[in-house]
């Protein structure tokens, strides 16, 4: 048995063993189909990706106190490289307004996913959970998180890399202002030769949305902010400070919408041709090392409730000197909580 198998059964052994007075099992199962054909022209690199994730879970919630276990799972089809499950293993403490979780995260527990500027939706796909802590406060006007996600673990040829999130809402669900701000540190592997990367960056954004107010079926929302980095390698110890507008608007009624996306300003990933630091420092979306990029996302979403999401998008990509990019996404994602479970009284 792997050292992973090892873990996880040591783990289960331990959930079925706790004794209390107040407990109630909890369980969680996520499914996600993805097919994502990536029709991408000139510097960007088509590809497709057709593969599912499962995601199931299972723990002990004693009053504020949660510890689960569980495991995820992907197959990408047509492909032959084996994937391991990734361990889903985590403590949570819930309280009125903050809650913390340590350990290895699904990231749908997030409050907020990452916008493609801070991480390329590939790479969430295939990096379900966060390792390390996340610490959250959701209030009636204030919404925010901060969590640490340490990715890499230094060897001998391996980088020590680890990303600080900050992200937040404040404001009524009709008009407010955000926030996304990640400091990524890339640092060198043990073998010499090598530099540190780091890379700060700030989304701060004002929001509005009118759904439901002009039509009832009618969404209608608008984001407006900037884009701001700092990114440089000890090599040299030169700053590049790249800098732009990042908005976009949806427009949607009962089961179709489109979405635009913008962003005008400086290249936001320097170091993308560097092979010492390239996709797997900067981890968002090369798209955005344009000094113009506009994303036209038309979408149905044939089945929307409270476990069953099923759509489709059809999303055009524009960008300087280059034909239209073009993508189509079908989504498919199931989830089951059990959280409400009886309690067991002993």
């Amino acid at each position: 048995m792997t050292e992973r198998g090892k873990l996880f059964t040591a783990t289960l052994v331990s959930l079925l063993c706790l004794n209390g007075y107040s407990q109630r099992p909890c369980a969680d199962i996520s499914f996600d189909g993805l097919f994502d054909n990536r029709e991408y022209k000139g510097d960007m690199i088509p590809q497709t990706i057709y593969g599912m994730r499962i995601s199931p879970q299972m723990g002990i919630a004693t009053d504020n106190h949660t510890l689960m276990a569980g495991f995820s799972k992907i197959w990408e089809f047509g492909s032959d490289e084996k994937i391991d499950p990734d361990i889903i293993l985590y403590y949570k403490y819930q309280g009125k307004r903050w809650s913390t979780y340590f350990g290895a995260i699904p990231r749908q527990n997030l409050q907020r996913q990452l916008p493609d500027a801070f991480l390329y939706d590939s790479i969430a796909f295939f990096e379900p959970t966060i390792g390390g802590t996340v610490i959250q406060y959701n209030g009636n006007s204030l919404q925010t998180e901060l969590y640490c996600n340490w990715f890499s673990r230094q060897a001998d040829t391996v980088r020590e890399a680890f990303r600080i999130v900050w992200d937040g809402y404040a404001g009524s669900k009709t008009i407010g202002g955000g926030w996304y701000m990640a400091m990524t540190h890339f640092a060198k592997p043990k073998q010499r030769g090598h530099y540190i990367y780091e890379k700060f960056m700030f989304n701060p954004y004002l929001s509005l949305d009118l759904s439901g107010k002009v039509a009832p079926e009618l969404t209608l929302k608008a984001n407006a902010g900037l884009l701001c980095s700092m990114v440089r390698c000890r090599k040299d110890g030169d700053w590049h400070t790249p800098a732009g507008f990042l908005g976009d608007i949806q427009l949607g009624w009962r089961m179709f919408d489109i979405k635009s996306t913008v962003y005008a300003g400086g290249s936001q990933q320097p170091f993308l041709d560097d092979t010492e630091a390239g996709m797997p420092f900067h981890r968002s979306d090369p798209f955005y090392n344009h000094t113009f990029y506009n994303r036209t996302e038309l979408g149905v979403m044939f089945v929307a409730d409270r476990n069953v999401e099923f759509g489709f998008r059809w999303n055009l990509h524009f960008t300087p000197d280059t034909p239209v990019h073009n993508q189509q996404l079908i989504t498919v994602r199931y989830r089951l909580n059990t959280d409400h479970l009886p309690r067991i009284h002993r």
